[in-house]
């Protein structure tokens, strides 16, 4: 079996490498990386640009879930009112099939506002 790499520092070719830079991905030793809680990298710019990328994934994140709770709730609003619609002709319809005192005066008055009557 075959020993493991040692994979050198990108800038000191000779020393071994502690880690990758979290943003670049280059090997970088003790000397050249330094270590944040975000994670290590091998400069400041690095260190910025994964700051800036993980502060846009934020704001995408939660223009997401905006727009899906806007969704969720426009689509809630839209069932009820096809489920008010239904019962409402369901309620029309019944009282012109079944005689039932209310239900049918009501029908009358309905169909009668549509002019099927």
């Amino acid at each position: 079996m075959a020993a493991p790499k040692i994979v050198g520092c990108f800038n000191h070719p000779g020393k071994e490498a502690m880690g990758r830079c979290r943003q670049c991905s280059k090997p970088i030793c003790k000397e050249c990386g330094f270590v944040t809680p975000a994670g290590m990298y091998c400069s400041n710019e690095c260190r910025d640009k994964h700051e800036d990328f993980m502060k846009r994934a934020t704001d995408v994140d939660l223009s997401k879930r905006q727009k899906r709770s806007l969704r969720a709730r426009l689509g809630s609003v839209f069932s009820l009112i096809v489920v008010l619609v239904v019962l409402f002709f369901g309620a029309v319809l019944l009282g012109w099939l079944v005689h039932i005192p209310y239900l049918s005066s009501f029908s009358i008055t309905v169909r009668s506002f549509l002019g099927l009557m």
